[in-house]
């Protein structure tokens, strides 16, 4: 299965929203969910994403699941490319690793802010804000 995740804050240290999709092969989008989040800044919106749909994915696959981020520093961070300085971004990455435990295989991937399905998440996290009242 892939994921797309995408969040997104208004401000750093803002409003902030988190959405994915599901995509099954052969199946299309499966799933969709999207959140609010309070006030964050925009890499720990990035992270709960993932955190976010990890935890719901279990009930859609066991197996091997492909993620996709358009944060560059955040796929990064999480497959160990780029260390991470601050505490608050290292306790989240620990959540993903926990999160991937239940499934058989988890890869991380970074695509376009461009990519058809993180415009669709980009497109969520805003209709997120917009329904909070952060227009």
């Amino acid at each position: 299965m892939e994921i797309y995740v995408d969040g997104a804050s208004r401000g750093n240290r803002g409003p902030s929203a988190y959405a994915y999709i599901y995509v099954k092969k052969g199946e299309g989008v499966v799933h969709q969910n999207y959140g609010f989040l309070g006030t964050q800044t925009n890499n720990m919106a990035e992270y709960k994403a993932i955190i976010n749909a990890l935890r719901e994915a279990e009930k859609f696959s066991r197996w091997n699941i492909e993620l996709f981020s358009d944060s560059e520093l955040v796929i990064n961070q999480i497959n160990g490319d780029y260390r991470i300085r601050a505490k608050h971004l290292s306790d989240l990455c620990n959540e993903v690793y926990g999160s991937c435990e239940k499934f058989e295989n988890v890869k991380f991937f970074h695509v376009s802010r461009n990519h058809p399905n993180i415009m669709k998440c980009d497109s969520l996290c805003n209709k997120c804000l917009n329904e909070m009242g952060f227009n």
